[in-house]
């Protein structure tokens, strides 16, 4: 039997009953062999990628990612590893996310059911669907929605039953911190430098360490436990990232988001280097994966 990696990176989509499109799908699938990284060293029974959809292995540099593997599309009966467990969908509510930012003090967020809700906002806002991932089943606005917003967010809200609705703030920095759980315990990589766009939406990983204060660093570090912690009561165990970031005059929110499963941060440190990123590589970077609907490179 083959070492199988279970690359089931529409798993958010899939817990929102919804579905991804054609475009999302492929680059998904091309992201697969990625994954590859986080597989146990010296496996000699072959190794098997189950992706959304298919990619052509004449695309995929496996000299640089690593063995040669059979690709698959779907999902297998039973796996080695797996980018999010099938069964965590209570783990990645974005509803925990608030939960845990209300125990800390943290009071931007809120959860709302009833669309009039948004007719009450003022100034710029993000609201988010509850399972969502790489910036998708979010709508930004600036005071009461427009139309348009409005009918989007009716469409999450009746699909999801829930949104969550905070300021957009005046980022200065993105960050995240991989970690995993282990019998209640939390085990944390040090923090890494998120790569997004000016909107929020994830581009890349730099493991450059964020220009975080000590206060801040203290208080970041504690968010990480107390998302832990709200893990390990929902009955869940393994791979988990938050995300943060600094806005304004310095101040740290987090977590903005956490993620029960593995992220691109565990990748990036996997893989070693310094920065993975998607889109044309720069010059002086090795290529780990090209294909016609993605490219990914590390530094």
């Amino acid at each position: 039997m083959p070492t199988r990696l279970l690359a089931n990176f529409d798993a958010e989509v899939s817990w929102s009953g919804g579905q991804l499109s054609s475009k999302a799908t492929a680059r998904l699938g091309a992201l697969a062999p990625l994954l590859s990284a986080l597989m146990p060293q010296g496996t000699d029974r072959g190794l098997e990628i189950w992706a959304p959809a298919a990619i052509d292995a004449a695309c995929v540099r496996w000299d640089a990612i690593g063995p040669r593997a059979a690709l698959r599309v779907g999902t297998p009966d039973t796996w080695d590893l797996a980018w999010a467990d099938p069964s965590a969908k209570a783990a990645n509510d974005r509803r925990v996310t608030v939960a845990v930012q209300r125990a800390l003090g943290v009071e931007h967020a809120h959860v709302i059911t009833d669309i009039t809700a948004l007719d009450e906002l003022r100034g710029p806002w993000v609201a988010k669907a509850p399972w969502t991932a790489a910036g998708r089943d979010r709508i930004h606005g600036d005071g009461p929605p427009r139309p348009d917003q409005r009918t989007y967010a009716e469409r999450l809200l009746a699909r999801n039953g829930a949104l969550i609705v905070e300021p957009w703030l005046d980022r200065r920095f993105d960050l995240g911190v991989c970690a995993r759980l282990e019998r209640g315990r939390v085990i944390a990589e040090a923090p890494h430098t998120l790569v997004c766009d000016a909107r929020g939406a994830f581009s890349g990983i730099d493991l450059a360490a964020p220009p975080l204060t000590p206060p801040q660093r203290a208080q970041l570090d504690g968010a990480v436990d107390a998302c832990g912690r709200a893990l390990t009561d929902l009955g869940y165990e393994g791979p988990f990232t938050v995300d943060a970031f600094v806005w304004g005059s310095g101040e740290l929110h987090a977590p903005c988001e956490i993620n029960a499963r593995y992220s691109f941060g565990h990748v990036a440190r996997a893989l070693g280097g310094s920065r993975l990123g998607f889109g044309p590589p720069p010059a002086g970077t090795s290529v780990l994966v090209d294909s016609p609907v993605l490219t990914s490179w590390r530094a």
